[in-house]
């Protein structure tokens, strides 16, 4: 019974040791705090993002139309496809590729629509039937509901300099949700 006590409290008095010797080395002196955040410019990971341009467009994108934002030689379409895929590409130089995509593709049903809705979430509908949505609804009465393509430069200490592209229900004289964000060369 003793050596069972004894190991208990040995135990113990270990476990103890080694918890204090754990907050010790989390605490770092003020002198040392002020130092590390005078020069925060200089810490890893820094990213900027500025705002370019955005383009605004009503609530309801139909199958067909695009959203069209032009920067220096590029060229942005966010289109709603015949397809049902809502698809963001990018035109330079003569050359088209895909940045973003709702991978929401079918064949069944007539022509599809975008249709930003007063309670915050956007949704493509195909005959009436939601097909998909971005799930991202608020509390409240979005007034005016609209869509907007918005640019964005960014650069970083370890990132290459490049852009972002963000599509957002805007309503209330505010942005309300993001749809997606895409970060590309």
């Amino acid at each position: 019974m003793k050596t069972k006590l004894m190991t208990f409290l040995s135990l113990s008095m270990l476990l103890t040791s080694c918890a204090q010797d754990e907050t010790r080395d989390n605490v770092i002196s003020s002198e040392k705090t002020v130092s590390v955040n005078e020069n925060k410019t200089s810490r890893i990971g820094l990213t900027t993002v500025e705002f370019i341009k955005e383009v605004y467009n009503p609530s309801v994108l139909n199958a067909e139309e695009a959203i069209t934002l032009e920067h220096g030689d590029r060229k942005y379409q966010l289109i709603m496809q015949y397809d049902n895929n809502l698809v963001l590409y990018m035109t330079r130089f003569g050359h088209t590729s895909v940045l973003w995509s709702s991978n929401s593709y079918t064949t069944m049903g007539s022509m599809s629509k975008l249709i930003a809705q007063n309670d915050g979430n956007m949704v493509i509908y195909r005959n009436g039937i939601p097909t998909w949505n971005t799930n991202k609804t608020v509390n409240f009465h979005v007034n005016d509901p609209h869509m907007k393509l918005q640019l964005f430069s960014r650069k970083g200490t370890f990132i290459t300099p490049g852009y972002r592209m963000k599509f957002v229900l805007g309503g209330n004289n505010q942005n309300i949700n993001d749809v997606f964000q895409v970060d590309f060369d």
